[in-house]
């Protein structure tokens, strides 16, 4: 009995499917979207295109499709209402269909799962192939994010008066804004080849195996 309470007593951790369900019921009550349009405008037409739900012949008649779109929808309710667990195939396709606010969350705590940070592959301008697009736009918006979760460093100091929620949401922040910074030096890298000074410096340097340049 003793150890059944210990069990019990473990913290819950979360997995890639209860980040990508949080993400999901958190878009529904900020956007006012029902679950119902979301499974049918988003997410079962891509779970279709991936092989991952199939209509068969259901698709033949209306009234077949209709009990089919119906199944679907209940059993992406099922899946948030925490009542079967989401399929490991469905996860990076679930999350792909949110909006990108609610996507990229989701992708920096998957990342951090596995011990890596998240850095989004730079995004080609189909206009011209050898050119990136620039993305300064959003590292603007996530320092406004910043600034709005700075009370703690209002007195300059970080200590143990702080609240330490205020305290992880600003650091939580900061990690993101991290992030886009890290991707918009390599968005400049992949288009243009230029890389920062401490890149070509640490390249030359005989710590790293560089030779050494002579004048």
């Amino acid at each position: 009995m003793h150890q059944n309470v210990e069990i019990n007593k473990r913290p819950v951790r979360d997995t890639m499917s209860s980040v990508v369900i949080k993400a999901t019921l958190q878009m529904l009550a900020e956007t006012g979207s029902s679950v119902a349009v979301f499974a049918t405008e988003k997410l079962i037409p891509a779970l279709e295109i991936q092989g991952l739900v199939d209509m068969g012949s259901e698709g033949v008649r209306v009234d077949e499709y209709m009990r089919w779109r119906s199944r679907c929808i209940k059993r992406a309710q099922r899946v948030l209402a925490g009542e079967t667990p989401m399929p490991a195939d469905w996860i990076i396709t679930w999350m792909s269909v949110l909006p990108e606010l609610y996507k990229n969350k989701c992708s920096q705590k998957i990342a951090a799962m596995q011990g890596l940070q998240w850095v989004r592959l730079p995004r080609y301008n189909r206009i011209r192939i050898e050119s990136v697009d620039a993305e300064i736009d959003s590292i603007t918006m996530k320092f406004g994010e910043v600034l709005a979760s700075s009370s703690p460093a209002h007195d300059g100091v970080y200590d143990n008066t702080d609240d330490k929620s205020a305290l992880k949401q600003l650091q939580n922040r900061l990690a993101e804004m991290a992030a886009y910074i890290r991707r918009e030096i390599i968005n400049i890298e992949m288009a243009t080849g230029i890389s920062p000074d401490y890149v070509e410096i640490g390249e030359k340097s005989p710590l790293s195996g560089g030779r050494r340049v002579t004048a």
